[in-house]
């Protein structure tokens, strides 16, 4: 997840701005009070991070918006694109505690059960010590990475760290997994390149239409090889203008590639995790009879937990490939959300040429 989220990073470089978009959040994350959010009647156009539907990812990204514009840096690139990823990250990070944490009380609970048993189990007491051994360390390590995370939501959204970790403890302790609310495309319309700063100041050095030459679909399986230079010349604002339509179409197919491949990973961690569960019910059902003793019950408990683990840092890789994703395509591209609640504080600001919404 840390190698995908430097990707989103280094693409939201090249494809996107700073967004001036605020998003409602709860009084409590910000700094004034929150205007009350006003229920939509129909779809409508928003920033794509509304489909995390995170009223603290919400405020995250308002605040560190207005910072970077109060402090006059307005050629940061999208804050958005590092709010989220961060985001995405700390949540996963805690999940993860919680869910090792609760496999190594397993392990602790198993170890008392089996000192107290007068037949040997020896190399069994020795596993369970290295479980909890293991759990243990893999916590300090989340525990090092979660504190970054912490840090640099803070300092960039200027909110307190203690309010920031008590609203994503909030998330956890709902078990709400990192998810975005759309679903997968399959292609997108060349024509959503023109969100893109390098394309707009490419068009602009040209006095050019941004949306020139950006016909068809982008899909992942789309060569992002040299194939297409000779053909370069027939596009306006040669060299310039097709070079940067070339890269932009390559970290589109790219980022689709890596959407669709974490999207199949998720799906395999899912499903495990629904295996998990039925198999974890069905064994408290066999103790309930006298079938199975409660050590071979937590075995089937931790086995559940660490599926959870798996299944979150799973949801964090897709949630990174999506950020990705808007990010290849201009951070500011709005997404068309069909959920029944959309912030009308949180609509984008008007742009010049935006070519339209991502509607799915």
């Amino acid at each position: 997840m840390v190698a995908m989220l430097i990707g989103a990073l280094g693409i939201a470089c090249a494809g996107s701005g700073v967004s001036a978009s605020h998003a409602m959040a709860r009084p409590s994350l910000t700094h004034g009070a929150g205007q009350p959010a006003a229920p939509a009647s129909r779809a409508s156009a928003g920033p794509w991070w509304l489909a995390f539907e995170s009223e603290t990812l919400n405020a995250l990204v308002a605040e560190a918006s207005r910072g970077a514009a109060s402090d006059g840096r307005l050629d940061m690139q999208a804050p958005e694109v590092g709010v989220s990823a961060a985001y995405v990250g700390l949540l996963v990070q805690m999940l993860s505690l919680t869910y090792i944490d609760s496999a190594r009380a397993a392990a602790r609970r198993q170890l008392q059960l089996v000192s107290a048993s007068p037949a040997p189990h020896d190399d069994f007491r020795e596993e369970l010590k290295h479980r909890e051994a293991d759990a243990t360390s893999s916590m300090k390590k989340i525990d090092a990475q979660r504190d970054v995370q912490l840090a640099f939501l803070a300092a960039r959204s200027r909110l307190p760290a203690e309010a920031l970790q008590k609203a994503i403890a909030d998330e956890v302790a709902a078990r709400k997994q990192p998810r975005m609310a759309l679903p997968l495309p399959q292609a997108l319309p060349a024509a959503f390149l023109a969100n893109r700063d390098d394309i707009q100041l490419a068009a602009a050095l040209y006095g050019i239409d941004p949306q020139a030459g950006l016909g068809g679909t982008i899909d992942g399986a789309e060569d992002t090889g040299e194939s297409g230079q000779d053909t370069d010349a027939d596009l306006p604002g040669y060299p310039l203008f097709p070079e940067a339509v070339a890269q932009g179409r390559a970290e589109v197919a790219e980022a689709l590639r890596k959407l669709q491949a974490t999207n199949d990973a998720a799906a395999v961690a899912n499903r495990r995790v629904r295996d998990a569960k039925a198999s974890f019910e069905q064994a408290k059902t066999r103790m309930s009879r006298g079938e199975m003793s409660e050590v071979q019950v937590l075995e089937e408990y931790q086995a559940l937990m660490l599926d959870l683990q798996r299944l979150a840092m799973s949801n964090g890789n897709l949630a990174i490939g999506w950020i990705a994703l808007m990010a290849s395509l201009g951070s500011r591209t709005p997404v068309v959300l069909h959920a029944p609640h959309v912030p009308e504080a949180a609509a984008l600001r008007a742009r010049p040429r935006m070519a339209g919404a991502l509607s799915f």
